[in-house]
C-alpha cells in the first residue's frame, strides 16, 4: 500500500482547498537541493560534511555529522524507497565504519567543500571544537533512507533493524503545489527506542554521570572493586575526563595531542594508545593496548610479554604498524590483576612517557 498525505489550504472566511500534489519529477529535483541547504528538515542542528562521498560500495549520496557527535550517512531516491536502499546504505555504513579513526577524518575533510559542502581542513580539530570529544564518538555510524514515499518491503526491514537495536531510519516526503510554490511535507514516525532522531542522553551527561553508568555495569557483573582498582591505577598521569571515552562496558584512553607517525600503517596521526573494558561472558576486564602503544615501547613490551598472558588479534580502528599489526590484551580477574597489575602498570607509565618524547622530538624538529 502506498501512502498518500492530504492538504488543505484554509482562508481567512473558513474555505478549504485541496493542494495538489506536484509532478514526482519536479519533487524529486527540488528535494536534494533543498535538504542541502537545509540540512535541518532532516535532523535538529545536523551539519552536513558530505555529499555523494565515494565509499567501497559506490557513492553515497548525502553524510552528516549529528547533534550528538554521531555519523549518519543518508540514501536519498528519486522516488519510493525499495529493498535495494536499504542494502545500499548498510552497503555505505558499512564501508565507512571499516575506516580507522583517522582514516575516515582524512577521508572526510579530503572530500569536503564540493557540491554544496562546506570545506573542513582539518575534521579532527573540526569535531573537536563541536562535541569535545575523541573521534571515536563518530561511531557507531547511522543511518538514514529519505525518499519520497516507501514500499512494504523497505518499512518491513527498517523496522525490523530498528527494533533489533540499529540506528535506522525511513524519512519520507511529498511534494506539492499551491499559489505556484513547491510545498514539502514530511511523514514523521512515532519515535520509538531507537530511532535515529530521538535525542540521545548522553549529551548532557557529565563525564562523572558516564562513568557511573560504566560502574553500575560492574555492580551487575559483581566486580565493581575489581574495575574501579583497575580504571585508577591504569589511567594516564595526568589524567583528564576529555582525553578518554566511556562506553556502558569501559573507557578508552586518549592522549589530549595527536602523534604523527611514519610507521603507521593505515594512517597518519592516532590519539587512542590502550582501553579497559569489561567482558560479560567471562566476567572478567579486558586490558588492550593498540598498535601505537606497542610500537613505541616495543622492547618493553616483548620482555613483559614473557610473563603477561597477553592474546592479539585484529585492531578494528585503530591503526596498525609494521612490528604491530595487531592489538595486544589480556583478560584478568581478581587474582590475575593482582599477579600482573605491576607489569602492566610499567607498560602504561612506559607508553605516556614514550609518547611525550616522541612528541618534543617531532616539535624540536
Amino acid at each position: 500500500m502506498t501512502d498518500e498525505l492530504q492538504i488543505w489550504a484554509l482562508d481567512g472566511a473558513g474555505e478549504a482547498t485541496q493542494v495538489e500534489p506536484t509532478n514526482r519529477a519536479e519533487s524529486e529535483l527540488a528535494l536534494e537541493e533543498t535538504l542541502v541547504n537545509n540540512p535541518e528538515m532532516l535532523m535538529p542542528d545536523l551539519e552536513l560534511v558530505g555529499r555523494q562521498t565515494p565509499t567501497a560500495g559506490g557513492p553515497l549520496d548525502l553524510l552528516g555529522v549529528d547533534r550528538e557527535g554521531s555519523l549518519v550517512v543518508f540514501e536519498l531516491k528519486r522516488g519510493s524507497l525499495t529493498r535495494d536502499a536499504v542494502t545500499q546504505v548498510i552497503d555505505y555504513c558499512s564501508s565507512l565504519d571499516a575506516m580507522a579513526d583517522s582514516d575516515l577524518a582524512l577521508h572526510i575533510e579530503d572530500r569536503s567543500g564540493n557540491l554544496g559542502i562546506a570545506e573542513i581542513e582539518d575534521f579532527e580539530e573540526w569535531y573537536d571544537q563541536r562535541f569535545h570529544q575523541p573521534l571515536e564518538s563518530l561511531r557507531p555510524v547511522r543511518m538514514a533512507l529519505v525518499g519520497l514515499g516507501a514500499d512494504e518491503n523497505a518499512t518491513r526491514m527498517v523496522n525490523y533493524l530498528r527494533g533489533k537495536g540499529v540506528g535506522i531510519a525511513l524519512m519520507t516526503f511529498y511534494g506539492y503545489q499551491h499559489n505556484g510554490q513547491t510545498l514539502l511535507a514530511r511523514h514523521m514516525e512515532k519515535r520509538v527506542a531507537h530511532d535515529i532522531d530521538a535525542p540521545a542522553p548522553s549529551t548532557s551527561r557529565t563525564f562523572e554521570e558516564k562513568m557511573d553508568a560504566v560502574r553500575q555495569h560492574a555492580l551487575t557483573l559483581g566486580i565493581e572493586p575489581l574495575w574501579q582498582k583497575m580504571f585508577k591505577d591504569l589511567s594516564p598521569v595526568p589524567f583528564h575526563y576529555r582525553a578518554a571515552t566511556t562506553k556502558p562496558k569501559g573507557v578508552t584512553f586518549y592522549h589530549p595531542t595527536p602523534l604523527y607517525m611514519e610507521e603507521l600503517v593505515s594512517a597518519a596521526s592516532v590519539q587512542a594508545s590502550h582501553s579497559i573494558r569489561m567482558d560479560d561472558p567471562s566476567g572478567k576486564i579486558r586490558v588492550t593496548f593498540f598498535p601505537v602503544a606497542i610500537e613505541l615501547c616495543y622492547d618493553e613490551f616483548m620482555e613483559e610479554k614473557a610473563s603477561v598472558p597477553f592474546q592479539s588479534g585484529p585492531s578494528s580502528h585503530a591503526p596498525t604498524t609494521e612490528h604491530a599489526p595487531e592489538q595486544w590484551y589480556c583478560l584478568l580477574d581478581k587474582d590475575e590483576w593482582a599477579e600482573h597489575k605491576d607489569a602492566l602498570v610499567r607498560l602504561v607509565a612506559s607508553v605516556n612517557a614514550a609518547w611525550d618524547e616522541r612528541l618534543n622530538s617531532d616539535a624540536e624538529e
